[in-house]
């Protein structure tokens, strides 16, 4: 099959399907490297309510070229509200450890979540995990130990806490996104998401009575981060539209080389050899998970 033949999926067009990934993977790098810069001067209910705010405009136009008047149609609400409560408890961590977790390090802990996805499959959906999934497991949380170094920061960091449960509600949001895509569309759940994360985030700066933007400048940053977003979404999905799930996998590994880059250039990290190794073995188990569960999926 060529690069421009149809399979069961729909068009597939490889090279189209990487480049949309690799921007993906740019994307949410920059966003993390963008938020980090602001934390200190922004609060960061005030950044995650315009990160959603200006995600929906591109989102609407999306969904409503795809689906016409059915752009908001959603048949299981009950799945979409856990996915909309997981993406927004996964955002609200990772911005929150921003403020305090190196972008290096935060970078390397979201490649827990297929971890994560392993652990949580059986309890949530029933799914079966063999013992050579089960071993991965283990190997990527040693992998986190030697990231996260609790000998100098110790394992009750606020940063860190919010750091490893970023990608762990990051997980659950891709469970009930495994629910959700067989009975709704994706450009609609990703409207009412966002929708909803904006809502929230509204909600809780008032309630908290937090600041907003104090000059233009800033407006345009928060605007940015929001836009960033929403081409971050649809690179992701138009990516596995194009290219199979095993093709792209090891890309998404690209943004821990992305972020000790920006790290070292816009925040003068030190990156120390145990954060090497611990990315290492994290990544090989994670890898290893991923191409264990396609091969499952196969035979089953």
């Amino acid at each position: 099959m060529t690069a421009h033949d149809k399979d069961s999926t729909g068009l597939t067009n490889i090279p189209l399907g990487i480049s949309f990934s690799i921007g993906e993977v740019i994307f949410t790098v920059g966003i993390a490297a963008i938020v980090k810069l602001i934390s200190s001067d922004v609060s960061v209910f005030t950044i995650l309510f315009f990160r959603y705010l200006f995600c929906l405009p591109l989102l609407f136009i999306t969904a409503y070229f795809q689906r016409g008047r059915d752009a908001l149609q959603i048949q299981n609400k009950g799945i979409l509200g856990l996915r909309s409560l997981f993406g927004i408890a996964s955002f609200g961590f990772l911005f929150a450890a921003l403020q305090t977790v190196e972008l290096s390090k935060m970078t390397a802990l979201l490649q827990t979540i297929p971890v994560f996805v392993t652990l949580l499959a059986p309890l949530l959906l029933g799914e079966t995990v063999g013992w050579r999934r089960r071993i991965a497991v283990l190997v990527g949380f040693i992998g986190v130990a030697l990231i996260i170094q609790p000998s100098n920061d110790g394992w009750f960091h606020t940063g860190i806490l919010f750091g490893i449960l970023s990608p762990f509600f990051g997980a659950l949001m891709f469970l009930t996104l495994r629910r959700l895509g067989q009975s709704d569309h994706p450009a609609s759940t990703a409207v009412w998401y966002n929708m909803a994360g904006a809502a929230v985030f509204l909600s809780v700066s008032i309630a908290c009575g937090v600041a907003w933007p104090s000059s233009f400048e800033v407006l345009i940053v928060l605007g940015a981060i929001g836009v960033m977003s929403s081409f971050q979404q649809f690179f992701l999905a138009n990516s596995f539209k194009f290219a199979p799930a095993s093709t792209l996998a090891p890309l998404r590994y690209l943004s821990v080389p992305i972020g000790v880059g920006l790290s070292i250039i816009m925040f003068d990290e030190v990156i120390t050899s145990s954060f090497y190794i611990g990315s290492a073995v994290l990544i090989a188990a994670s890898f290893f998970i991923i191409k264990r569960t396609e091969k499952n999926s196969k035979t089953t």
